[in-house]
């Protein structure tokens, strides 16, 4: 997308760039758009029986609370949406109106302008699939609503912290800023692997400014040694790496071991214990699981007990 973009940026009117006019370029653009909101708006008769999101939230209605949750995605699919809906979990994401919900920047800010803390918050930083841009009485707004294969997205490319900072993403990102300023803060990263320069300012600035807020970041693959996010699990001792076989705790990376194990069962969702027959390993030494998100969404509903 960015190699496409500086290409239209590049070419006039009457040119060609590698055999393409500013049309064609132009196509290629939207054809890559609809092709990437095609791969996030599947059809839900595809849908398992039941997503894991739906442990995640039925952890969230289950959980005592004075603050609402606040769920920050960068995908753009409607899953947590439709998972919140099928546990009958009321949810506000910003968006206000009974006919095309349109987007409202107060009820960010101002706590009066939004529901009570019973409500889980869903803030979409990247957009979504049911988002859309309209024209109401030559002004531009975004609005809700049924997903398409359009969909008012960030999408990834050199353009991305530019279109960050415009309405509403610059409103959603605010948010985050406002949520890790809480001294009692805790933000539990699941899926997203720091490559955002735009939002790692955000989590790493928190960080750095108080002691009180902490993030754990739960990794799908362990972070390299010389990558942003293990730089900053050596310096943040509010900041807790959590990968598959390191852990990066209080400032220092390790390897797991479970040291007692009487119930192996009770963590199955949580922690792999290796074959020590088959992988020659010491006893205890094992993969830590939460970094997948269906393994976290069922850690989280083993918590809640049955459904």
């Amino acid at each position: 997308m960015s190699c496409v973009r500086r290409k239209v940026s590049a070419i006039g009117d009457a040119d060609t760039l590698s055999g393409l006019t500013a049309v064609d370029l132009a196509q290629l653009e939207k054809t890559i758009r609809s092709t990437i909101a095609a791969q996030v708006n599947p059809d839900p008769s595809s849908f398992p029986e039941r997503l894991p999101h739906e442990d995640f939230v039925r952890w969230i209605a289950r959980m005592p609370r004075i603050h609402p949750v606040e769920v920050f995605t960068t995908n753009y699919d409607i899953l947590i949406e439709t998972a919140l809906e099928a546990e009958r979990v009321p949810a506000f994401d910003g968006f206000v109106g009974c006919n095309r919900p349109f987007f409202c920047h107060d009820s960010l800010t101002r706590p009066e302008s939004s529901p009570g803390s019973a409500w889980t918050r869903l803030w979409k930083i990247h957009g979504s699939i049911n988002w859309s841009l309209d024209i109401v009485r030559g002004r531009q707004r975004v609005v809700r609503t049924a997903p398409h294969n359009e969909g008012e997205m960030i999408l990834p490319s050199h353009h991305k912290y530019d279109e960050s900072r415009k309405q509403p993403y610059s409103a959603l990102l605010e948010r985050l800023t406002r949520v890790l300023e809480r001294d009692d803060a805790i933000l539990f990263v699941c899926g997203y692997s720091f490559s955002d320069d735009h939002i790692n300012a955000i989590i790493f600035d928190a960080l750095e400014a108080k002691k009180r807020p902490h993030v754990v970041a739960l990794q799908y693959q362990d972070p390299e040694p010389n990558t942003v996010l293990a730089d900053r699990a050596g310096r943040f001792l509010n900041l807790m790496v959590l990968g598959p076989r390191v852990g990066h705790i209080g400032g220092r990376p390790g390897e797991w071991k479970l040291e007692e194990a009487r119930h192996t069962n009770q963590i199955a969702d949580a922690f792999l214990l290796d074959d020590v027959k088959e992988h020659d390993a010491p006893k205890g030494a094992g993969t830590m699981l939460l970094g997948d998100f269906s393994r976290f969404a069922a850690f989280l509903g083993a918590l809640t007990g049955p459904v």
